[in-house]
């Protein structure tokens, strides 16, 4: 009888310490619970495409890039992105040809701004 105790005791004690950690995992998984952080992006890095994404993890929902062809600005544009949400700018058909075949791409949120290059070549066109 003694033993059953036992035996049903660590059983209970087992389910609810896989219950536990697995609501740990998960919680600790999840990009956003408890998460302040954003990230730029080119969505193909190794092709001849401009396009590119932000994806937020943040409370700041509002974020500004400007794009550059060497040091003149091409375009520039502003998005709202909510937290968890990925989005993606497509610049492929507003640039076109970029001159010297380098972009960057300057991404703020207000207090915080991050920069991401290409390099492609001379004077290709899409």
């Amino acid at each position: 009888m003694q033993s059953k105790k036992i035996i049903i005791f660590l059983i209970v004690l087992f389910v609810i310490s896989s219950a536990y950690l697995f609501f740990v995992d998960s919680r600790d998984s999840d990009f956003n619970i408890g998460k302040d952080w954003w990230v730029v992006y080119f969505d193909e890095p190794k092709k001849l495409s401009w396009n590119f994404s932000i994806e937020n993890h943040s409370d700041k929902n509002d974020f500004k890039y400007e794009i550059f062809d060497g040091k003149n600005k091409v375009d520039e544009g502003a998005a709202i992105i909510a937290k968890g949400e990925i989005r993606s700018i497509t610049l492929d058909q507003k640039i076109g040809r970029i001159e010297n075949g380098k972009i960057m791409v300057i991404v703020s949120d207000g207090t915080e701004k991050k920069e991401i290059y290409k390099f492609t070549g001379l004077g290709l066109e899409f």
